[in-house]
């Protein structure tokens, strides 16, 4: 089965703006992640200088190792909530880039169907008919 050349093109473009679209998808993705670790940058450096002041201000051993320890806890869960939220977005991102990419690769012109040039045109006709019915 041959395939003419306007049905290539056709097949060309719809693949490409299959790939587009994904890309698209995904740089979305990208930012929103971006966009997550940097607010928890911001936020844990002015933890870290909230700290610092805190540790300048205190006056007894007991009261820096209590303050470094509640920073150690706070930190830690910070931590993991935000690497929980950015595998979050990770999955999303996967799940919905590759929901548009087979999107845009299933989706096929009413062009495509293939031509054999061997088969009178009544045949052919039929043949594009059952593949555009699929």
């Amino acid at each position: 089965m041959f395939m003419s050349p306007q049905q290539i093109g056709n097949a060309g473009l719809t693949q490409f703006e299959a790939v587009t679209a994904a890309a698209t998808s995904a740089t979305q993705g990208f930012w929103a992640i971006t966009t997550e670790a940097t607010g928890y940058s911001q936020k844990s450096v002015a933890n870290i200088i909230a700290l610092g002041e805190k540790l300048s201000r205190a006056r007894k051993l007991d009261e820096i190792i209590q303050l470094n320890s509640d920073f150690a806890r706070t930190a830690f869960d910070d931590f993991t909530t935000e690497v929980t939220k950015i595998g979050s977005i990770y999955a999303d991102m996967a799940n919905q880039t590759m929901r548009v990419a087979k999107a845009g690769f299933n989706a096929r012109p009413l062009e495509e169907a293939p031509v054999n040039p061997l088969k009178p045109a009544a045949s052919r006709k039929q043949d594009t008919v059952a593949a555009n019915s699929i």
